[in-house]
């Protein structure tokens, strides 16, 4: 008996002479380590390689990556939009939106309505010659100028002051309307360019309201 005692006896004097990760590399901060180990839950470990386990069915995380955000999946400039039917709304002054300072593009093969509703909105330029469809509302005072039309059908509504003031061109568009209802003296004031001469509306403005040449020819 006397001899297994002494066999136990020595056997916890061992185990108590270990060398515990939980004691020599415990630690509250960065500054409880030596060397280059850091501080990570609670344990000392080597920045590079030498982390702590993560917890079962997590995979640990690079040492200082952050995700990207993954944006709102839209075309540059859209501050919002369905990629199902490809259509894309511009809002000026919105989060996300383009400036409507700088020029403005409706992204090839996407149909666009633009916002430009705050004072000189969109002066620099609006493109949708490769869209499939454009929906412009000019309704901040002296917004829009240099708006282009494409093949597809293209609407400009002209209702802010001074708006649309100057080179609004339906191009080669299917279908073009632009609406001058302000009546302001520089409102649809120079370069108001139709489709067909016959398409013209008396004092200012296009429609593609069936009358003589002029129609909807839109596929």
């Amino acid at each position: 008996m006397k001899l297994v005692a002494l066999w136990l006896a020595a056997v916890i004097i061992a185990s108590c002479s270990i060398n515990h990760r939980s004691g020599e590399y415990s630690c509250n901060t960065s500054a409880d380590c030596t060397g280059d180990r850091v501080c990570s839950q609670n344990f000392c470990v080597l920045p590079n390689g030498g982390s702590v386990d993560a917890p079962a069915g997590h995979a640990d995380a690079p040492v200082g990556h952050i995700d990207a955000p993954s944006g709102n999946g839209c075309p540059l400039g859209c501050s919002a939009c369905d990629p199902t039917t490809k259509s894309c709304t511009i809002e000026c002054g919105t989060t996300g939106a383009a400036n409507c300072g700088a020029p403005i593009t409706c992204p090839a093969g996407w149909s666009c309505e633009i916002d430009c509703k705050n004072q000189n909105n969109c002066r620099s330029g609006v493109n949708c010659t490769n869209s499939d469809a454009c929906h412009v509302i000019c309704s901040g005072a002296g917004s829009c100028r240099n708006v282009a039309c494409g093949a597809g059908p293209c609407k400009v509504e002209c209702t802010g002051q001074a708006s649309c003031s100057r080179f609004v061109q339906c191009g080669t568009s299917c279908k073009c309307d632009i609406q001058c209802t302000n009546q302001s003296p520089e409102t649809c004031a120079q370069d108001i360019t139709c489709g067909q001469i016959a398409c013209d509306v008396p004092g200012g403005g296009c429609t593609s309201m069936p009358s003589g040449l002029c129609s909807d020819t839109c596929p």
